[in-house]
C-alpha cells in the first residue's frame, strides 16, 4: 500500500514538473514575482534602489544611480541634452519585458534628442507623482524640460506603496473566502512568484483581468477618491505650470476593457477621468480607443494580466506616442 502511494506521488510530481517546464519553455504565462528587497519606501512612496540589478516577472532589470530603470548593457545618458522626466507605475516600468522592448526603451532608442528618466515603479499612484515630480525637479532643475505622466485606472487607489502592501487585500480579490486567510495569502504570493503552472491555472479559473477591473471600477464610485484624485491632478499641473515645464498626460486602459472592444458600460472610469481633466482645462491623451482598434487586441497585454503590456503592446504604445509627438525633442 505504501509503495502504491509512493509511486502515485512520484507520478503526480512528475506530471506537475512536466507541465511547469512546458509552460515556461512555451512562454505561455509570466511569473508574477519581484524582489521586494530591490525597493525602498520614502515618505510612503516606493523607489527602486540605485545602481541595482534585480528580477521582475522573471526579467532582469537594472537601475542607474538615481534608481531609474535603464537598459541592462552599455548604457549612459548623453551630456548637455534636455531631459524628460517620466512618471508612471508598473505599466510604464514595463514588468515582464526587457527594457529595450518596453515603450520607454523603444522611445529611448528612437528619440535620440533627449535623455529619458524613467521613475516608474510598482505602487505609484496619483499622489506619488506629485512627490516624485517635486523631488526630481529640484534635483535636475536646470536639465528637465518636460514631464510625461502615464496614467492608469489604478492611479486612483487611495494608498501608496503596493510592494510593501502584500497583505493588503481588496474585498473583491482572489476568492473572498480563501483570501481572508493569511496562510492562503502567503501561499498565493509564494506560488505566483515561482510557479508558471499556478499562474496559468489561476488565470483560467479566476479571470484576473475582469476581477481586477471590477475592483478598480468600484473605486470610481467613491466620491472621496474622486475629490482626492482631482486635487492631486490640479497640484501636479499647477506645479509644472509654475516651473515652466512642458507636460503631457497619457491615459492607458485595462485589459478587460480592450478585450471587450471598449464596450460603453466598461468605460465609466475613463469618462470620469476625462471630465476631471476637462474641468481643469488640461489636455489628456486617452489611448483606450486606439488600443481597441488593434486587430490583435488580445495580444496587447501579458496573458491573464489585468493591465501590464506585452512586448507587442509596448511597441503599439510607442508607435502611438511617436506619431502623436508626445515627447518634445530639443
Amino acid at each position: 500500500m505504501k509503495k502504491i502511494i509512493f509511486i502515485n506521488f512520484l507520478i503526480a510530481i512528475s506530471i506537475i514538473f512536466f507541465f511547469e517546464v512546458s509552460i515556461r519553455l512555451l512562454d505561455i504565462v509570466e511569473l508574477q514575482g519581484y524582489d521586494d528587497q530591490a525597493f525602498y519606501s520614502e515618505n510612503g512612496v516606493i523607489h527602486s534602489k540605485p545602481n541595482n540589478s534585480f528580477k521582475v516577472y522573471g526579467i532582469r532589470s537594472k537601475t542607474d544611480k538615481n534608481g531609474f530603470r535603464i537598459p541592462i548593457n552599455n548604457f549612459s545618458y548623453t551630456d548637455n541634452k534636455k531631459s524628460t522626466l517620466v512618471l508612471g507605475d508598473s505599466v510604464t516600468f514595463g514588468v515582464g519585458i526587457e527594457e529595450k522592448n518596453t515603450f520607454i526603451g523603444i522611445l529611448r532608442n528612437s528619440l535620440a534628442g533627449s535623455n529619458i528618466y524613467n521613475t516608474a515603479i510598482f505602487g505609484h499612484n496619483i499622489r506619488s507623482y506629485l512627490y516624485i515630480l517635486k523631488k526630481n525637479h529640484k534635483k535636475f532643475k536646470n536639465e528637465i524640460n518636460q514631464v510625461i505622466i502615464f496614467l492608469c485606472l489604478n492611479d486612483i487607489v487611495p494608498y501608496q506603496g503596493a510592494i510593501f502592501q502584500k497583505n493588503k487585500v481588496n474585498n473583491n480579490d482572489f476568492q473572498n473566502i480563501i483570501i481572508k486567510n493569511s496562510l492562503a495569502i502567503n501561499l498565493n504570493i509564494f506560488l505566483r512568484e515561482r510557479s508558471a503552472l499556478f499562474v496559468l491555472l489561476k488565470g483560467i479559473l479566476t479571470n484576473p483581468t475582469e476581477r481586477h477591473y471590477n475592483y478598480m471600477r468600484s473605486l470610481y464610485d467613491n466620491e472621496k477618491n474622486l475629490v482626492e484624485f482631482e486635487k492631486n491632478v490640479k497640484e501636479i499641473t499647477d506645479y509644472m505650470i509654475k516651473n515652466d515645464l512642458n507636460y503631457k498626460y497619457v491615459l492607458l486602459p485595462y485589459a478587460h476593457q480592450v478585450k471587450n472592444n471598449c464596450q460603453e458600460e466598461l468605460l465609466k472610469p475613463q469618462e470620469i477621468i476625462e471630465s476631471i481633466f476637462s474641468n481643469q482645462n488640461i489636455i489628456l491623451k486617452n489611448y483606450t480607443y486606439e488600443l481597441c482598434k488593434s486587430n490583435n487586441k488580445n495580444d496587447i497585454f501579458i496573458k491573464y494580466d489585468p493591465v501590464h503590456l506585452s512586448r507587442y503592446g509596448h511597441k503599439y504604445i510607442s508607435d502611438l506616442v511617436i506619431a502623436d509627438k508626445i515627447f518634445l525633442i530639443k
